[in-house]
């Protein structure tokens, strides 16, 4: 059994499965399939180094979710260009949204779930509705 305060680390390893399952199976797409976890990774790193060089505690901060937009933005950027058909907007969109929902925390809902499922619906969207 997952202890409480751990569990947030086992909802962020079911939900980056499922995200990644769902966009490589639409798609088809492996590059595609990893953006969101790619977000978490680097994106969300990103806002740990900013907030302990200006805060030394755990907080949220637009200057973090700046940092993530920095990083996010143009990853989605590319790696949706290097589809095909393109969709840069919607990779760069994804990455948007991404760095917009880090600062958010709903209950058991942390961060690294938002993140995952929030850029994963919207890649979708953009698989759904084609190039903008």
């Amino acid at each position: 059994m997952q202890p409480e305060q751990n569990m947030n680390d086992a909802t962020f390893s079911l939900m980056l499965g499922l995200s990644v399952f769902a966009l490589w199976t639409y798609s088809e797409e492996p590059w595609l399939a990893i953006l969101p976890a790619f977000f978490m990774a680097f994106g969300d790193g990103v806002t740990g180094i900013i907030r302990n060089k200006l805060f030394a505690r755990r907080t949220k901060s637009a200057w973090g979710n700046l940092g993530m937009a920095i990083v996010c933005l143009p990853a989605g950027w590319v790696i949706g260009a290097s589809l095909t058909p393109a969709l840069p907007l919607w990779g760069a969109l994804s990455g948007a949204v991404a760095s917009f929902v880090e600062r958010y925390e709903f209950g058991p809902i942390d961060d690294n779930v938002l993140i995952v499922v929030a850029s994963s619906l919207v890649l979708l969207l953009g698989l759904a509705i084609g190039p903008l």
